[in-house]
């Protein structure tokens, strides 16, 4: 373990919400003069203004209650996590291409105007198909992404619209490699994988930590097996509080060594209601309750926010 203490689970209902800034400050008058007149003109018409609220994405937002924290945004069957240290604001995966528009919204209810780094843990649609969109929309410094093997760059639409969305609105391309560290006010990104060159493109995926303080997370793309045994092999330290688990929580990733070396209070399987690929795996599911790691899922509960003051960490759900 890294260190952090469990807490009791924060619900969004006792959360203490920071003022609404800037445009969207307007925003809320506004509708909030709108709420009165739908007040006094009758409760059928209130069901309305929770549609405008959930289409421009500010009943998504749910705001850190401490210093560093790390949202799991909900976006379906994908990935998408942001980091949020000091502030500094880096954004791992965008889900996939229809996902990108929620994205940013849920960025801009937390009145983000500036990313610092962009993470693309490798090219499939479902974690880099909404970050064109997003690049487009918050100017952003860095894109850290892995480094195709030879013969083995990606050809998508997907892939290239990110790629000229990056290029178009100049953000700074840096390939991952083990051993890279990045600051972030309090806290630090390290690079731990892949420690080898894949074919396959889930296995590219990089797999970075986040420590802030005491506490880790630890976070995976769609890694499997092969690359956790490489990371293993390698002896890198993959102790983490939180595990963002690889592949959605498929029975290809998350091998029970590849746990042990991690050791997390938490984990967190990032996957849409009713997938067609049964993820997360029951057999995933059997190893996490076999070592008593509490399991947050974003089809079931929402969006995920994980608070850390550095010693501890508390969780909040949407749902």
């Amino acid at each position: 373990m890294a260190g952090a203490k469990r807490q009791p689970q924060k619900r969004r209902r006792t959360t203490k919400r920071r003022p609404v800034k800037g445009k969207y400050g307007y925003l809320l008058a506004a509708l909030m003069a709108v709420l009165c007149v739908l007040v006094s003109a009758g409760r059928d018409y209130l069901p309305q203004l929770g549609g405008w609220l959930e289409t421009l994405g500010l009943s998504d937002v749910q705001q850190p209650q401490a210093p560093g924290a790390v949202h799991f945004i909900d976006v379906g069957q994908g990935d998408c996590a942001l980091i949020q240290s000091g502030g500094k604001n880096i954004l791992i995966d965008g889900g996939e291409n229809n996902q990108g528009q929620r994205v940013v919204a849920y960025l801009q209810g937390l009145s983000i105007t500036e990313l610092d780094m962009v993470v693309a843990t490798h090219a499939h649609s479902d974690h880099i198909g909404g970050l064109d969109v997003v690049m487009r929309a918050i100017p952003t410094k860095t894109l850290l992404m892995p480094k195709s093997a030879p013969g083995k760059t990606p050809t998508t639409k997907t892939y290239l619209d990110m790629l000229q969305a990056a290029d178009e609105t100049g953000v700074e391309l840096v390939y991952a490699a083990p051993g890279q560290q990045f600051s972030f006010d309090e806290g630090k990104i390290e690079v731990l994988g892949p420690t080898e060159q894949y074919e396959d493109a889930n296995n590219t995926s990089v797999v970075l930590r986040f420590t802030y303080g005491q506490t880790r997370f630890l976070f995976t793309g769609d890694a499997e097996k092969k690359s956790e045994k490489a990371l293993l092999g390698a002896g890198t330290d993959l102790r983490a509080d939180v595990l963002k688990l690889g592949h959605h929580g498929s029975d290809t990733s998350t091998s029970t060594d590849f746990l042990q070396a991690v050791s997390p209070a938490y984990a967190v399987a990032c996957v849409g209601a009713g997938n067609s690929y049964g993820h997360p795996s029951q057999q995933t599911l059997d190893l996490l309750g076999s070592r008593g790691v509490a399991l947050y899922r974003t089809d079931l509960q929402g969006n995920l926010l994980f608070n850390t003051d550095g010693q501890h960490i508390t969780v909040q759900t949407q749902k």
